[in-house]
């Protein structure tokens, strides 16, 4: 019997092989500048804070009902008159009176300087186009921090 040699001596074909990661490091450098670009800074406008590094600021709630009475809530707020802590603003023609509420946010402003937040609490069968306009009036008020509590 005769052993027969293999050949070891052979060719190794690597061009498929560098095509197949050349084109994996293509999508890797794609999905880096895609995963950039689409991040966004998002931060927790109450509550995020640790209870210690929190401050405590005013901030005004204001619930909206269905009938577009408006009732304002006052919170961590010293210099508020006791008329507007728990202040209800009726409706006009089923609509939030808006006048009415640029009238007492600006009595407010003049005691409470500070007080640059308000959170509007609908109800489901609000139109969104009353929330949009307490929330122009509030902006427009000097209120730069708005936000929507959810149903």
């Amino acid at each position: 019997m005769s052993q027969k040699r293999k050949h070891l001596d052979f060719e190794l074909n690597l061009i498929p092989f560098i095509d197949l990661l050349s084109t994996c490091i293509c999508f890797l450098l794609l999905t880096a500048v895609w995963i950039n670009i689409g991040s966004m800074n998002v931060k927790q406008a109450v509550g995020g804070q640790a209870q210690t590094k929190a401050d405590k600021k005013p901030v005004l709630w204001m619930s909206l009902t269905a009938a577009g009475d408006l009732i304002l809530d006052f919170q961590d707020s010293n210099h508020v008159p006791k008329k507007y802590q728990k202040a209800k603003i009726s409706a006009l023609e089923g609509r939030p009176n808006l006048t009415e509420l640029t009238g007492v946010l600006a009595e407010v402003r003049k005691v409470q300087p500070d007080l640059m937040t308000a959170l509007i609490q609908p109800v489901k069968s609000v139109i969104y186009d009353d929330i949009i306009s307490l929330m122009d009036s509030c902006k427009n008020s000097g209120l730069s921090d708005l936000g929507v509590v959810p149903l």
